[in-house]
């Protein structure tokens, strides 16, 4: 075993790595009803956002559905319709941020797991 001594080796993980993580994290603390599950992942939320300084919080709806959408492209072109849709809709002003927040949750739920081979 190690001593006491506290280790400072540092890792470097690009950015969009720590993004995509605290998303998934994200949409699990959102689907699931367990509030412990929840309070767990907002602690893993809270350390990697200090650790990093970079914040899924800060980030707006229509950047998620963006990337989300960007994400879905090779691997599900019916999700990723779906969400270009929201996405345009999102920012042109025709829905409002809690009902496309609605739709984005429904979106990723029937679709979670789904690659689709063209």
């Amino acid at each position: 075993m190690k001593d006491k001594k506290q280790d400072t080796e540092r890792i470097s993980i690009e950015s969009n790595v720590i993004e995509k993580v605290l998303l998934e994290l994200k949409e699990i603390r959102d689907f699931f009803p367990e509030d412990t599950l929840k309070v767990k992942i907002d602690n893993v939320m809270h350390i990697i956002s200090k650790a990093t300084n970079y914040s899924i919080e800060d980030k707006a709806l229509v950047d998620i559905i963006y990337d989300k959408m960007k994400e879905a492209e090779g691997k599900n072109p019916e999700l990723n319709t779906k969400l270009y849709m929201l996405y345009r809709s999102l920012s042109d002003g025709k829905t409002s941020e809690e009902d496309a927040n609605q739709l984005f949750e429904i979106y990723i739920q029937m679709y979670p797991y789904d690659d689709m081979i063209y």
